[in-house]
């Protein structure tokens, strides 16, 4: 037997050819295992953004980083004109790079 269940002519001389006469289509999926942690990142990313922060990258280790700097300068940081956020480590620095703004 060369059909699938449902088919209604039975009269198939490959499986295949029972479903393609039926006009089912397969589709591949892929467990990528990545597109959940692109996923967070850039949720993180656009969070960040919506309180006003400009991280120096999508990642989320330039999120955290990014955070972490507005929390020490007591406003949101931005990449463009503050020094790397890496940087920006303690009330310290962020009192200079404030003096500077």
């Amino acid at each position: 037997m060369n059909c699938r269940s449902g088919c209604k002519t039975k009269d198939h001389e490959t499986y295949g050819q029972c479903l393609s006469a039926a006009n089912i289509r397969t589709a591949a999926t892929m467990n990528n295992p990545t597109a959940s942690v692109v996923k967070n990142e850039l949720s993180a990313y656009r969070s960040a953004r919506a309180n006003g922060i400009q991280p120096e990258g999508t990642t989320m280790n330039k999120v955290k980083e990014a955070e972490s700097a507005s929390r020490a300068l007591g406003r949101p940081y931005n990449a463009d004109v503050d020094p790397p956020a890496n940087m920006i480590v303690n009330k310290n620095t962020a009192r200079f790079v404030n003096a500077g703004a």
